[in-house]
């Protein structure tokens, strides 16, 4: 028999050990870390447990903030805080037994609104079956499949593709190398200098840039801090920095969060792709599976994976009949309006 049961978070440590222990009975995203939720369950105004369990395991965990208005999947609710945009999200459910994302689901929708950001199909249509939804925004998120490729990376690219990527590296320089932070202060450099790389290219452009303030940051200091999920990765050329790679990683899957790169007026360097390719043949050779470059069609992602990667849905999951209540409320309104305005004009309307 399935248990279902939604409480209030109040013991965060026996929830971490709780979660890293369902955690290696699934196969999560890096978002679905406890290293990632745990920093976003500390930023929770009101955090609540979901908790699916059957044969005395847990099957399914989730963390949810609730607000006034609606519960907030592994988020908080606050534009703000909610910046630092979690992907490929979801419950984390022990692997065979995604059967239980639906009930779990329906009783959530049967308590209050949920917001589902960044979740996959399995997710969307479990939520169709559940109750009512308004989708708001589908984002394709390219991604290389690793595990699939035969021979050389940049063998498997279009030509074109090869010709800028070839072209592209001889312009860096010699001594074209990668380089990872092997330990928690170099780790803090290269973010550093990654933060400073991304945000002035974004503010040339006249945008705020991923990193404006000081909370996201800060979350991104104290995800790096624990270890285990966030990977830097430096790639330099003639002594010099030509991008910074910020990773996160859980087994297989290598999700790029964020990066920054060296500013050129020659539009042949292309730092990025440059990067990129140097990347995905160091995580290829340690035997990962999907380099995924995340949400959004940019055209340098396109020219990395190709058509490769997956659709990702942000949604709102309404209780059974929201939808339709809340249609005849406005009918209503709406039939009051007329019937006020045809006695303002002695019962005719235009």
């Amino acid at each position: 028999m399935v248990d279902i049961t939604l409480t209030s978070v109040t013991d965060t440590p026996a929830l971490a050990k709780r979660w890293r222990a369902l955690e290696q009975a699934a196969i999560p995203s890096p978002f679905l870390t406890w290293n990632f939720i745990g920093e976003v369950a500390a930023r929770c105004s009101a955090p609540y447990l979901l908790a699916v369990r059957a044969d005395g395991q847990d099957q399914a965990l989730a963390v949810l903030n609730r607000t006034a208005k609606a519960l907030h999947l592994h988020t908080t609710g606050d534009a703000a805080a909610d910046a630092v945009f979690i992907e490929h999200n979801g419950l984390l459910v022990r692997t065979g037994a995604h059967d239980v994302i639906a009930p779990a689901l329906k009783y959530l929708a049967g308590i209050t609104p949920v917001m589902m950001p960044g979740v996959d199909a399995s997710h969307l249509h479990a939520a169709g079956a559940a109750g009512p939804i308004t989708h708001h925004q589908a984002r394709f998120a390219p991604a290389v499949d690793l595990a699939a490729l035969q021979g050389r990376y940049l063998d498997s690219r279009s030509a074109n593709a090869r010709t800028q990527i070839r072209r592209a590296m001889s312009l860096c320089g010699p001594d074209l190398a990668i380089h990872r932070a092997a330990d928690r202060a170099t780790e803090a450099v290269y973010f550093e200098e990654m933060v400073t790389l991304h945000q002035a290219s974004w503010q040339a452009r006249g945008k705020p840039g991923a990193f404006a303030t000081e909370a996201v940051r800060a979350f991104h200091r104290a995800l790096i801090a624990a270890g285990g999920t966030a990977e830097l990765l430096r790639v330099t050329a003639s002594g010099r920095t030509v991008g910074v790679l910020y990773m996160l990683r859980r087994g297989g899957h290598v999700c790029c969060y964020q990066s920054g790169f060296r500013a050129s007026d020659d539009p042949r360097e292309k730092p990025g792709l440059v990067c990129h390719t140097h990347a995905i043949e160091l995580y290829r050779s340690e035997g990962a599976a999907i380099y995924d470059l995340l949400a959004g069609r940019a055209r340098y992602k396109t020219t990395l994976a190709g058509t490769g990667g997956q659709m990702l849905h942000w949604f709102t999951l309404h209780p059974p009949g929201a939808l339709a209540a809340r249609a005849r409320a406005l009918a209503e309104r709406a039939a009051a309006r007329l019937r006020g305005i045809a006695a303002a004009r002695g019962g005719r309307l235009p």
